[in-house]
Protein backbone atom coordinates (compact mmCIF):
# COMPACT_ATOMS: atom_id res chain seq x y z
CA UNK A 1 0.00 0.00 0.00
CA UNK A 2 1.30 3.46 -0.77
CA UNK A 3 1.96 5.81 2.10
CA UNK A 4 1.32 9.50 1.58
CA UNK A 5 3.30 11.76 3.93
CA UNK A 6 3.94 8.72 6.15
CA UNK A 7 0.27 8.78 7.12
CA UNK A 8 -2.23 6.01 6.65
CA UNK A 9 -4.84 6.17 9.35
CA UNK A 10 -5.58 3.04 11.34
CA UNK A 11 -9.23 2.24 11.92
CA UNK A 12 -10.57 2.33 15.47
CA UNK A 13 -11.03 -1.10 17.08
CA UNK A 14 -14.50 -2.26 18.07
CA UNK A 15 -14.44 -4.01 21.45
CA UNK A 16 -16.54 -6.86 22.86
CA UNK A 17 -16.43 -8.03 26.48
CA UNK A 18 -17.41 -11.38 27.94
CA UNK A 19 -17.01 -13.26 31.22
CA UNK A 20 -15.88 -16.78 30.28
CA UNK A 21 -14.96 -17.73 33.86
CA UNK A 22 -15.42 -16.43 37.37
CA UNK A 23 -13.23 -13.39 38.14
CA UNK A 24 -12.04 -13.05 34.56
CA UNK A 25 -13.02 -10.80 31.66
CA UNK A 26 -12.20 -11.50 28.05
CA UNK A 27 -11.65 -8.43 25.91
CA UNK A 28 -11.79 -9.04 22.16
CA UNK A 29 -11.72 -6.76 19.13
CA UNK A 30 -11.75 -6.81 15.36
CA UNK A 31 -8.59 -7.04 13.27
CA UNK A 32 -7.39 -3.64 12.10
CA UNK A 33 -5.81 -3.62 8.66
CA UNK A 34 -2.16 -2.52 8.86
CA UNK A 35 -1.92 -2.74 12.65
CA UNK A 36 1.16 -4.29 14.21
CA UNK A 37 -0.46 -4.70 17.62
CA UNK A 38 -2.96 -3.47 20.16
CA UNK A 39 -2.81 -1.79 23.57
CA UNK A 40 -5.50 -2.74 26.09
CA UNK A 41 -6.38 -0.28 28.88
CA UNK A 42 -8.54 -0.79 31.96
CA UNK A 43 -10.11 1.40 34.62
CA UNK A 44 -12.51 0.79 37.51
CA UNK A 45 -14.72 3.78 36.65
CA UNK A 46 -15.64 5.24 33.28
CA UNK A 47 -13.97 8.57 34.01
CA UNK A 48 -11.18 6.97 36.05
CA UNK A 49 -7.54 6.56 35.20
CA UNK A 50 -6.93 3.95 32.50
CA UNK A 51 -3.81 1.88 32.90
CA UNK A 52 -2.28 -0.23 30.16
CA UNK A 53 -2.85 -3.92 30.89
CA UNK A 54 -1.06 -5.41 27.90
CA UNK A 55 0.28 -4.88 24.42
CA UNK A 56 -0.50 -7.80 22.13
CA UNK A 57 -0.65 -8.80 18.50
CA UNK A 58 -3.59 -11.12 19.30
CA UNK A 59 -7.22 -10.09 18.87
CA UNK A 60 -8.16 -10.78 22.48
CA UNK A 61 -6.90 -10.51 26.04
CA UNK A 62 -8.19 -12.26 29.14
CA UNK A 63 -7.93 -10.25 32.34
CA UNK A 64 -7.85 -12.66 35.32
CA UNK A 65 -7.77 -12.36 39.11
CA UNK A 66 -10.53 -9.76 39.20
CA UNK A 67 -12.86 -8.88 42.04
CA UNK A 68 -16.20 -10.65 41.82
CA UNK A 69 -19.10 -8.30 41.13
CA UNK A 70 -16.88 -5.31 40.35
CA UNK A 71 -17.40 -3.38 37.12
CA UNK A 72 -14.38 -2.84 34.88
CA UNK A 73 -14.02 -0.48 31.94
CA UNK A 74 -11.89 -1.21 28.89
CA UNK A 75 -10.66 0.52 25.78
CA UNK A 76 -8.29 -0.63 23.05
CA UNK A 77 -6.19 1.12 20.44
CA UNK A 78 -4.24 -0.27 17.51
CA UNK A 79 -0.74 0.79 16.53
CA UNK A 80 1.71 0.39 13.72
CA UNK A 81 5.37 1.25 13.41
CA UNK A 82 6.44 4.00 11.00
CA UNK A 83 10.11 5.04 10.94
CA UNK A 84 10.66 3.24 14.27
CA UNK A 85 7.84 5.20 15.90
CA UNK A 86 4.51 3.89 17.14
CA UNK A 87 1.56 5.48 15.40
CA UNK A 88 -1.77 4.93 17.16
CA UNK A 89 -5.40 4.66 16.13
CA UNK A 90 -8.09 6.43 18.12
CA UNK A 91 -9.23 4.67 21.26
CA UNK A 92 -12.19 2.35 20.91
CA UNK A 93 -15.42 3.42 22.59
CA UNK A 94 -15.29 2.44 26.28
CA UNK A 95 -17.02 -0.83 27.20
CA UNK A 96 -17.84 -2.02 30.70
CA UNK A 97 -18.78 -5.33 32.29
CA UNK A 98 -19.04 -6.77 35.80
CA UNK A 99 -16.92 -9.76 36.69
CA UNK A 100 -18.83 -12.74 37.99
Amino acid sequence: SSIINGETKLSTPSVKLSTPKSKSIKVSWNKISGAKGYDVYRATSKKGTYSKRTTTSNLNYTNTGLTKGKTYYYKVRAYKIINNKKVYSSYSPIKSISSK
